[in-house]
C-alpha cells in the first residue's frame, strides 16, 4: 500500500487534514469517510483504512483540534457536523459510507440524520455513549455533577505537559489499553504526537476538545438514531466497561457495562441497524482487534452497500 496522500479544505476559516488511499472515485466503489475519536489522530485507523482501500477510495480525517488540522480552541458537535460536510461537498463530491469512532461515531450519526441523502451507510464503533446509570438519580447531585463538569471541562488549560520520549508515550497507551502490543503502541504514539514549536514533544490534540460534550444535547441522541434512514453497522466491545467506569470516582459502584438488553435497545432505535460484537475489545476497538474490525467493516460494506 502506497503512502496516503495528503489533502486539506477550510472549514470557514478552520483548516482540516485529511488523508486519501486506495483508488481513485468511481459510481462502482462508494468512498469511505472515517473519522477517529476523542483526543486521538485519522492515522490511528490507518490498519482498517488500508483494508478498505483495496477497493473503495478512502478518506481519513483528522477532527479540528487533533492531529495536523486547526485547532482553534473552541469545539461544538455542531462544529465536527460541519466540517464533515465540507469534506463531502469539497472534497469527496458524492454521497459516501461514514465510518466513526466514538466522538467520530456521535458525529456520523448526527450527520446521516441530518442529511441523509449525503449518506450512503454508516458503521459506528462504540459510538453510542456510555451506559446508563453514571449519573445519580437524585436531580441536585445530578446539577451539582453537571456543574463540577463545565467547571473542570472549560477550565482546562491549552498547554500539555511534555512528554520525555516516544517510549514514555508508548508506556502511557499501554496503561490505558492492556491489550496493546508494544510495537503497535509505538507506532501509535508516532502517529499521536508532535514536537511543539518549544521542541518539546506533546499529544497532538488540543485538551480542550473534551468539552465538546458540555451543554450540548447529548440525552437527546436517540432523536438522530431515529432519524437514520441508512444501514447501519453498529460495532460494540465487549470489554467497553472497564474504559467507561475509569470516567466515574473510585467507589461509585458504577461498573461501566451496559444493563441486560440496554444495547440493543439502543440499536434498536434505528430504523435499519445490526450490532457486531467484538469480544476481545474495549473502547478502543481499532488498538484491540483492527483485524477483526477491518473484516467486518468489509463484511458490511459488500452485503449492504
Amino acid at each position: 500500500m502506497s503512502e496516503p496522500e495528503r489533502l486539506a479544505v477550510s472549514a470557514n476559516g478552520v483548516q482540516l487534514n485529511l488523508y486519501r488511499l486506495g483508488p481513485a472515485p468511481s459510481e462502482a466503489a462508494p468512498p469511505v469517510v472515517m473519522l477517529h475519536g476523542m483526543r486521538d489522530v485519522g492515522l490511528s485507523l490507518l490498519p482498517i483504512a488500508e483494508a478498505v482501500a483495496d477497493t473503495h477510495p478512502v478518506f481519513l480525517m483528522d477532527l479540528r483540534g487533533h492531529g495536523d488540522s486547526d485547532k482553534p480552541g473552541g469545539y461544538t458537535m455542531v462544529q465536527l457536523v460541519y466540517d464533515l460536510h465540507v469534506v463531502l461537498s469539497e472534497l469527496v463530491g458524492r454521497p459516501a459510507v461514514l465510518f466513526g469512532h466514538s466522538l467520530g461515531g456521535h458525529v456520523v450519526c448526527r450527520f446521516a440524520a441530518l442529511f441523509p441523502d449525503q449518506v450512503l451507510g454508516a458503521i459506528v464503533v462504540e459510538g453510542l455513549g456510555p451506559p446508563d446509570g453514571r449519573a445519580p438519580e437524585d436531580p441536585a447531585s445530578r446539577l451539582k455533577m453537571e456543574a463540577e463538569r463545565i467547571l473542570g471541562s472549560l477550565s482546562i488549560p491549552e498547554k500539555q505537559r511534555p512528554l520525555p520520549d516516544l517510549a514514555f508515550a508508548a508506556e502511557r497507551l499501554q496503561a490505558n489499553n492492556s491489550r496493546l502490543p508494544a510495537e503497535r503502541a509505538l507506532e501509535l504514539a508516532r502517529q499521536g504526537t508532535r514536537v511543539s514549536e518549544s521542541g518539546q514533544l506533546e499529544w497532538n490534540f488540543d485538551p480542550r476538545v473534551q468539552t465538546v460534550f458540555v451543554g450540548s444535547d447529548a440525552d437527546a441522541s436517540e432523536r438522530y438514531w431515529e432519524n437514520v434512514r441508512c444501514p447501519v453497522s453498529i460495532i460494540a466491545g465487549d470489554l467497553a466497561g472497564e474504559y467507561w467506569s475509569r470516567a466515574v470516582p473510585a467507589g461509585s459502584g458504577w461498573t461501566g457495562n451496559f444493563a441486560p438488553g440496554e444495547l440493543e435497545a439502543r440499536v434498536a432505535s434505528f430504523p435499519d441497524a445490526e450490532l457486531v460484537r467484538m469480544p476481545e475489545s474495549g473502547h478502543m476497538v481499532h488498538f484491540d482487534e483492527p483485524e477483526r474490525l477491518a473484516q467486518a467493516t468489509l463484511d458490511f460494506l459488500g452485503r449492504r452497500l
